[in-house]
Order: structure tokens, then sequence, then C-alpha cells
């Protein structure tokens, strides 16, 4: 072979081979194209699937995400239903109230959802946020019972923040744009669990929102049931330590309004000494052992709730006559306004414990003529 047809040999063997490499780079590169398509089909949907929306859920609530929270739950969408629910469950074991005091009370109910719904927001916020239920301020309609309602108590009676999260179970396809997936949850004062049901729909932006839970009349009437049998084993428990103590609170009572009473408009200041005696060494003590009595009660779970509005009530009622003391002493307005209050806290905590007892979720009720 000369020289001449060698070197074109050589030419047309390169020529091949860089063929061949270019086209193993195009096969390389077309390879890489359709895996990163693929990785990216996959990851838009997984990143935009319900999955993804429970898992973001999750991680929001661990670090207090409020945004992520709201991005993926429709609070809108989801509250209403849910306050409807609860006001309906007021009347569930009724036997006292006609037809038209319902009728009344529910138009009363739709009257304020606005403004419960918005009220409930910001509370899950704050709650999100600090971990504890909001206490609304005196310039709030949700401040106690200005409403005509008391929003903490109804929201107590919501049992939702007792929720623990387990897991996923399963999600199971409505349509496209919708899904219902079972979460196993627990309530964590009875540790009972349950598969509550969650709808999630696919907004306009392509977000999985949660947006209803739909057993959740279930799930309040199973767990309301676990409470009121705890509650009941707990009132019968107590009853006789109970009855005890409130015999000796009215005697007490009775001998500080005789003791009040023998004194002039404008005491003397040790005639106000023997008053304030008389309530630092009988009265509070008789209360301060009943509260070292139910801090010490080993309390049935359910019944969790009723015991703290006692303890709390008995609180309060320390807190007055001590300040009712100083003030009675001193004579000291100031501390004498203060009892007044404390005494008026005490008397509304007062009236959630038999609201609770009697399975009313300490509703004020509109008058019906």
């Amino acid at each position: 072979m000369n020289d001449d047809k060698w070197q074109r040999t050589v030419a047309k063997r390169r020529r091949q081979r860089r063929i061949q490499n270019l086209f193993a780079c195009f096969i390389v590169l077309l390879v890489l194209l359709i895996l990163s398509i693929i990785g990216g089909y996959y990851y838009y949907h997984r990143t935009n699937s319900p999955e993804h929306a429970l898992e973001e859920l999750q991680t929001a609530f661990e670090h207090r995400d409020i945004d992520t929270i709201h991005k993926y739950v429709d609070f809108k969408t989801l509250l209403p239903p849910n306050y409807k629910i609860l006001t309906n469950d007021i009347f569930i074991n009724d036997k006292i109230y006609t037809e038209k005091e319902h009728n009344i009370y529910q138009t009363f109910y739709a009257l304020i959802e606005p403004i419960i719904v918005n009220g409930a927001i910001q509370s899950i916020d704050k709650y999100i946020q600090t971990g504890n239920w909001q206490r609304f301020n005196y310039d709030s309609m949700l401040k106690g019972r200005q409403l005509g309602i008391d929003y903490t108590e109804l929201i107590n009676r919501s049992l939702l923040f007792n929720i623990s999260f387990k897991e996923i179970k399963s999600i199971e396809t409505i349509d496209d744009n919708s899904v219902m997936a079972t979460i196993l949850v627990a309530d964590k004062y009875t540790d009972t669990n349950f598969d509550l049901k969650l709808k999630l729909v696919k907004n306009e932006e392509g977000i999985w929102q949660v947006s209803e839970v739909t057993n959740y009349q279930d799930y309040l009437t199973m767990i309301s049931n676990l409470y009121r049998q705890d509650i009941n084993t707990y009132l019968t428990n107590t009853k006789a330590d109970l009855d005890r103590n409130n015999a000796q609170f009215k005697q007490l009572q009775s001998e500080f309004i005789v003791l009040a009473e023998n004194f002039k408009t404008n005491p003397s200041s040790s005639q106000r000494a023997l008053l304030k005696s008389f309530i630092d060494n009988k009265i509070v003590p008789t209360y301060q052992d009943w509260y070292n009595y139910l801090q010490s009660y080993q309390i049935p779970t359910g019944a969790r709730h009723l015991h703290e509005l006692r303890m709390e009530s008995t609180t309060y009622t320390i807190q007055a006559w001590k300040a009712y003391a100083i003030g009675i002493q001193d004579n000291k307005p100031k501390d004498l306004a203060k009892a007044e209050r404390l005494h008026r806290k005490a008397m509304e905590t007062e009236q959630k414990v038999t609201d609770t007892i009697n399975n009313m979720p300490a509703l004020f009720m509109p008058t019906v003529d």
C-alpha cells in the first residue's frame, strides 16, 4: 500500500471514530436530557402532590412555620363546617329547648360565625408560634363572653388541639383535583387512636390544600364520650370530699358575714385587723387545703379540663380573699377593686365548671321571648 492510499485510509478511520464519538456523545446527552426531563417531571409531580403537602405540613408544625401551614391549609374553607358541627353538637342530647329556641340559637351562631372563624385563624397562628392558646384582650370581641359565647371554652370543646399526629395511612384519589387522606391521630389525653379523614383539593396555583375534615363529627362524638365517662368517674370519686369542703366554705362565709355585720360602716383599725386575721387564718387555709387536695389528686385523663377549671377557680378565690384582706385592713380601694375582679373571674370559672359537668360548652344563649 503506497503512502497516499495509507493516509487516505487513516483519515477515513479517524473520521469514522469522530463520527462514532460524536454519536456516542449525542446518545449520552440524549440519555441525560431524557433523565433530566423524567427527573424534573418526577420532582414537579413529587413537590406538587398531596403526599408532599402533608409532609410539608408536618414539618411546618414542628418548626412553627405559619406561612407554610397557610400555604397547605385552606382555613377559610376548613373552619366553617367544623364550627357548625360544634354548635349543632350543643343540642345533641338536649331535652329542654323548644324547636323555636333551637332555630333562634342557630341563627345567632350563624350571625357570629365570621367573627369566630377570623378569631380562630388568629388563635391558630398564635398557637403555632408559641404553643399556647391566645387569651384575647378586653378590646377584642372574643374576650370572655362579650360576644355571647365563651370562645375559649368553645375551642376546648372542639378537641382539635388535643390531637397528636402519628402517620399518613393512605391517600385515595377522588378526581384530578381532590383526594382523601387517612391520617392516624391520637387524643393526647386518653391515648385513643382514630383514623381522621382529610380532603385535599388542588387550588388554582396547583397547590394541594387541606380543605375539609370529613369525619370530624365522628371524632368529636367518640372522644367526647370517652371524656364524659372519665368526668362521671371523677365526679363520683370526688363528691364526698367536695361536699365536705363546700360545707366548710359555706360555714366560714356565714361566720365572716356575721363578723362583718357586727362592725360599723367605718370599722376601726382593730376591727379591720380582726377581719383580716379571720381571712388569713381560717378562710384562706381552708381554700388552700382544697387546692392542695386537687393538685395531688390522680384524675382520669378525660376529666383533665374539668379538674384544671376547678383548680383555676380555687386559685382565683384564694387570690381574691388575700386581696380583700389587704384592702380591708389598710382601707385601700385599689386592693378591694382587685379582690372584686378576681372574685368575678372565680365565678366565671365556676360557671365553666358547671357547664362542663352539665355537658354544655359554656355558651350564653340569646333571650327568647
